[in-house]
């Protein structure tokens, strides 16, 4: 008897030292088995498997010259129906012992005599008053007889085992939850701490001691280390409200206070705390949290410093500000709707934007705000509100959509402002267009018709003026030279009137828009040498232009009676200018996507400060006051050049030469 007490001490010892359950488990059955001289000792464990209860060989200890069943498969998983009566006597936590030949059960004392065992004895093990498994002890080598005390105290250190693996799961359980409760503890922004009222003492978590920049061995874990961190102006009201809390005089304690950071700068702290009161009712501990709501404070500061600024702007603006809900009630509406609209924002808060607008203009505005809530997008619109004397106003709005946190559409702010004026004057701009244009119209026929009427009379004169040269003739008589000199001067002067007609002609004709392009593909050697053929080929003076043509010929699309236009107008020029000087020059030079036409001549050349008025309508150069001219050929060469969508440029030297360039593009 003393050598089993001494087992089970040890065993007993084993299950409270060990750290974990197998080893402890392995170390107990040993000791009771060498201390007791038994020859096995084993612990089978249950196992639920598709709803049936099973049993496993996990542990072993066996005695030597015995044999081990630990790796035997047909020890596990088998069920206690194998051996009928055991289950029942187990799980009324009752022992099962005796001689394996006055079992009663065939299968098993077979299967007992085959493991060469004589004497038998099962412990049931409860874990947590559930039947966990059992313990078993054989004696191969006699037929032991199992006595009371020996029975009992065996079944205590199943008992005892219950309680370690009990305890194990416990453990198990708490190590569980403590190291979840460190995870959420660690990812949140909460501190712990606790006050010992008794010994007025603190401690304080990493969590709490890193919102303030500290790790655990820097700070003090004491309350005075709580207080000087406590911003100045706090620290009186927050002892004061704690003191309150603990005797009972406030349901609650919590709020919110600055703490200074290791840094130097101060935080926002969430504070709350809860008394612990012993059996009788008095206070022993406070135990709290710190939530670091810094971020939170700098939001509301700046939100509050936003809605100041709206506040501000809004007020202050000469435009409507307004804000409204989905269905286009009013829900904030500018000071400045008075001077506006006539309505004050308390006249118009909750009521609905759409009452406001005119009949025309209402569809228009809700298919805006429909854009606007689908798109999330700004956008503008022009539209008729109705003032409080019941007139109307141009307004043009600019809208967004107001969103929530979670982006949910929650109204629509919109600034409008006055714009009436700029409509009166744009609607006053299209009707000076218009008459502009009626005006334009009227001038182009009078010009027209104009120059047509005037064409029959000077053609009547010009025809008398040449009868009277052959009547002179013919009449035979001497010193006539007088009456062809008044005659010549008669026909020079209607050309001249019928050159600036003409000329007045097509430039009332491009700017009533009336010329239009003829395109078409031309051969320009063989157009540029024909039209110095046609012009210009029987010059008073005898002259002729030299021409120059470079690069690889190529055809060009363009209208030719426009084009015809610009080059007579640039060689007549260039032979009137130029008179009894150097003959003119014509270089044609193609390029990739162009052809450049340049005329010199070495004539009287324009004045350098004349140069930029020379496209002006009607502009005439100062030393040409001899010189017949309108003051519409450059100006309609320009026209011209630009419709076909080329470019002229002039450089001249007075008294020296004018050189003209063209460019004009093949398409």
């Amino acid at each position: 008897m003393k050598n089993l007490l001494l087992g089970i001490s040890k065993a007993n010892n084993h299950l409270l030292k060990e750290i974990t359950v197998d080893k402890a488990l392995n170390m107990c059955i040993a000791d009771i088995g060498k201390y007791n001289n038994i020859d096995r000792c084993y612990i089978f464990k249950n196992e639920t498997e598709n709803n049936e209860l099973k049993l496993y060989y996990l542990y072993e200890w066996c005695n030597e010259g015995v044999d081990s069943y630990i790796d035997n498969p047909d020890l596990s998983g088998i069920s206690y129906d194998v051996i009928p009566g055991l289950y029942d006597t187990l799980i009324e936590d009752k022992p099962l012992y005796g001689l394996v030949k006055e079992s009663d059960n065939a299968f098993f004392k077979e299967m007992m005599e085959m493991q060469g065992i004589k004497s038998y004895l099962f412990t049931p093990i409860f874990s947590d008053n559930n039947f966990w498994g059992w313990i078993g002890y054989d004696d191969c080598k006699s037929e032991r007889k199992w006595i009371d005390e020996e029975v009992y105290a065996l079944h205590t250190v199943a008992n005892n085992i219950g309680i370690r693996l009990n305890q194990e799961k416990i453990n198990t359980k708490l190590e569980a939850h403590l190291a979840q409760f460190d995870f959420y503890l660690k990812g949140s922004n909460q501190g712990m701490w606790e006050l010992d009222i008794i010994t007025n003492t603190a401690t304080f978590s990493y969590n709490w001691a890193g919102m303030l920049g500290y790790t655990l061995d820097e700070i003090d874990q004491t309350f005075e280390f709580w207080r000087k961190n406590v911003h100045p102006d706090e620290i009186n009201q927050i002892e004061l409200d704690l003191s309150d809390y603990i005797n009972g005089k406030t349901d609650s304690f919590g709020g919110i206070q600055r703490m200074k950071h290791k840094k130097g700068h101060y935080m926002w702290i969430k504070n709350s705390g809860l008394v612990v009161r012993d059996v009788i009712g008095n206070p022993i501990k406070v135990i709290g949290t710190h939530i670091d709501i810094s971020e939170i404070k700098e939001k509301e500061r700046q939100l509050e410093l936003s809605e100041e600024k709206f506040r501000f702007i809004a007020e202050n603006t000469t435009d409507l500000i307004t804000q409204h809900y989905n269905d286009g009630t009013f829900s904030y509406v500018s000071n400045s709707s008075k001077e506006i609209i006539g309505h004050t924002s308390e006249e118009l808060i909750n009521r609905s934007l759409y009452e406001f607008i005119h009949p025309d203009d209402l569809g228009l505005m809700q298919n805006y705000l429909g854009e606007i809530i689908k798109k999330l997008e700004p956008l503008d619109l022009a539209f008729r509100f109705r003032k409080k004397d019941k007139s109307y106003i141009w307004l043009e709005i600019s809208s967004k959509a107001i969103l929530n946190n979670q982006q949910e559409i929650i109204g629509v702010q919109s600034s409008s402002r006055d714009i009436s004026e700029r409509i009166k004057a744009t609607e006053e701009m299209r009707s000076n267009l218009v008459k502009e244009k009626e005006l334009n119209e009227l001038k182009s026929k009078f010009v027209s018709m104009a120059s047509h009427q005037f064409r029959t009379p000077l053609t009547i004169i010009y025809s008398n003026a040449e009868l009277v040269d052959l009547k002179s003739k013919k009449t035979g008589r001497k010193n006539t030279n007088h009456i062809e000199l008044n005659t010549n001067r008669i026909k020079n002067e209607v050309d001249r009137l019928t050159d600036l007609m003409n000329n007045i002609l097509i430039f009332g004709k491009y700017e009533s828009e009336k010329i239009k392009k003829t395109l078409k593909e031309l051969d320009f050697n063989s157009f540029i040498n024909k039209l110095i053929e046609t012009y210009f080929n029987n010059e008073v003076d005898g002259r002729k232009i030299k021409i120059t043509i470079k690069g690889r010929k190529q055809k060009i699309v363009t209208d030719e009676t426009l084009l015809t236009h610009i080059i007579t107008n640039i060689i007549s020029n260039a032979f009137k200018y130029s008179k009894n000087e150097l003959e003119p020059k014509l270089i044609v030079t193609y390029l990739n996507t162009k052809i450049r036409i340049v005329v010199y001549d070495y004539g009287i050349g324009i004045p350098d400060e004349e140069i930029q008025h020379l496209f002006t309508s009607f502009f005439r150069a100062s030393n040409t006051s001899t010189i017949v001219g309108s003051g519409l050929g450059l100006t309609i060469v320009k026209q011209f050049t630009e419709l076909l969508g080329g470019e002229i440029f002039i450089k001249s030297k007075e008294n020296t030469e004018t050189v003209i360039t063209l460019s004009i593009p093949y398409e």
